[in-house]
């Protein structure tokens, strides 16, 4: 759907102009200037069934964030259309900068406190979603696949309400809001910070510091645990690029899967040898 056609198909409220933005890997996204104010737009992706995105699950998620002052409050949406608007906000990203992880952490062990009724993000059946189509697997692919049946790299835990694409991108100014509801789920707090972890590509003392303020802020998780997360965050994400690519070949997606699994080769000798 084109811009006139997006604009054309909005309640009288919404009408004005759009300024297309950058970024983003799936959906396409707007400044929507009004009457009545500015305000960002989000278009969602085609078929978002096939990356395992759930857009009514994605709002009601949303919602429970914003009454809890985590997220922006949804001024309209359309799940079936995966269409958001939201208000402007005219604040950076995390994107370039060394992070706040006691600031951050807060916000991420109070997400984690909230009760709230969402299905289980079960990581293996996530994977299985991806590789399933992408039969027949790839050879760089095909060879991490027998890793993710260990035993070892599938913890129990107990779950919380997880966000689980915290990366730079979706953290928005100083107090920071959290962005991207798209596959916020109940799901495992170590991956929730693994995801962090890698974004900001932290080292160890870094990593040492991200699960001590989380602890200070009311979470409680083990570092051993936090570990055997890592290569999940790799394998989903090497996952998600290859699917993409197959369906858009851009070399955006290309270049994802491959540092992907680069990582997911280090952190795996890593869990091995210790």
């Amino acid at each position: 759907m084109n811009a006139d056609r997006l604009l054309a198909s909005l309640p009288r409220r919404w009408q004005g102009q759009l300024t297309p933005l950058a970024g983003g890997y799936t959906n396409r996204c707007w400044r929507l200037d009004t009457a009545g104010g500015s305000y960002w737009l989000r278009l969602g992706c085609d078929h978002p069934a096939l990356l395992g995105i759930d857009r009514t699950l994605e709002l009601h998620a949303h919602t429970a964030a914003a009454e809890a002052g985590l997220a922006p409050v949804i001024r309209y949406a359309r799940p079936e259309q995966g269409l958001l608007i939201l208000d402007w906000l005219d604040q950076p990203d995390w994107c370039g900068r060394k992070p706040d992880l006691p600031r951050l952490m807060s916000r991420v062990a109070r997400l984690h406190r909230i009760d709230i009724a969402l299905p289980l993000l079960d990581l293996a059946a996530q994977a299985n979603h991806y590789l399933q189509q992408l039969t027949p697997l790839a050879p760089e692919l095909a060879v991490f696949v027998p890793h993710f049946a260990s035993p070892v790299l599938n913890p129990a835990f107990t779950p919380v309400f997880c966000h689980h694409d915290l990366n730079a991108a979706n953290l928005l100014g100083e107090r920071p809001w959290l962005l991207d509801w798209e596959y916020a789920a109940r799901g495992d707090a170590a991956f929730e910070l693994a995801v962090i972890a890698d974004s900001f590509e932290l080292n160890p003392e870094q990593e040492r510091a991200l699960l001590a303020a989380y602890a200070n802020a009311g979470g409680t998780l083990d570092g051993r645990h936090f570990q055997l997360r890592r290569p999940w965050v790799q394998w989903l994400t090497a996952l998600w690029a290859a699917l993409q690519y197959r369906r858009s070949p851009a070399p955006r997606y290309l270049e994802l899967q491959q540092r992907a699994l680069a990582r997911l080769q280090m952190a795996l000798v890593s869990i091995e040898s210790n």
